[in-house]
């Protein structure tokens, strides 16, 4: 009777150990087929804290998105395997270039060719049409328009394409936006990039501090471009800084995850 009891409870064990084996199994597989958006938000040296909390704030009361600040030093250590997207917001761009490093860097040319999004604010955009001597960078096949960067800050019109309107909402007509010194940029021509297609134009422009005037007008305001099998989306102006525009925010994270 005791080696009978003794069978049983061994059996009851075995099938407990498998059961929990299983479930452990089928939680993890759910977790990577889950729709929860993983959001990385940049928040070290060259990022604007007003814009990279503005950033997580409108992230953090959004359904099914789940948004970390993470720093220079997280990503040089891998960090981003973990997110489906990483957003690089305002501030200055070669302050974010420097802090990541070299090996930061190689570890978002992997995150992206690994299908990660990147989606980069002012700074961050011009972050992604970065390039020096030590590294090739640029993210996107698009180079920066000549003449002074410093065009000022203003509420400047946008007005959506007809993707950007699959995308953010179909908005009709032009669109109030936060500009900031935001980056002015035109195709390249690098074999190894795909052309970027336009999701918004500048519709109005300010160009201050001797910067040239009549390039902004109808140039791209939000542009996407495909890296390996990741997305990248850049934005001269701030939709994070604009309220009635916040929700470009999610739209655009979750449009760069391809999720």
């Amino acid at each position: 009777m005791k080696l009978t009891v003794v069978s049983m409870l061994a059996s009851t064990c075995i099938l407990a150990v498998g059961f929990a084996f299983c479930f452990t199994l089928t939680s993890f597989a759910q977790d990577k087929t889950s729709t929860l958006l993983r959001v990385a938000v940049y928040r070290d040296a060259g990022a604007s804290d007003t814009c990279a909390n503005a950033t997580r704030e409108i992230l953090d009361l959004t359904q099914d998105c789940k948004a970390d600040f993470v720093s220079s030093g997280d990503i040089q250590n891998g960090v981003l395997k973990d997110y489906d997207v990483v957003f690089f917001p305002g501030g200055s761009a070669s302050a974010q270039r420097k802090a990541l490093g070299d090996e930061g860097w190689k570890r978002l040319w992997s995150f992206l060719e690994d299908g990660g999004g990147y989606v980069g604010t002012c700074a961050g955009a011009y972050l992604a049409l970065y390039s020096d001597s030590r590294l090739e960078g640029r993210l996107i096949n698009a180079e920066l328009q000549e003449g002074e960067w410093e065009r000022g800050e203003a509420i400047l019109e946008i007005e959506l394409t007809e993707e950007g309107r699959e995308i953010l909402g179909d908005y009709e007509g032009r669109l109030d936006i936060a500009y900031q010194n935001g980056p002015i940029f035109h195709p390249a021509n690098y074999s190894e990039l795909e052309p970027y297609r336009v999701l918004a134009f500048f519709r109005s422009e300010i160009a201050e501090n001797d910067a040239p005037k009549g390039v902004q007008i109808n140039s791209p305001a939000i542009a996407v471009g495909e890296y390996g099998k990741g997305r990248v989306v850049i934005l001269s102006p701030h939709p994070e800084l604009t309220p009635k525009l916040n929700s470009f925010v999610p739209k655009i994270a979750r449009y760069a995850s391809k999720k």
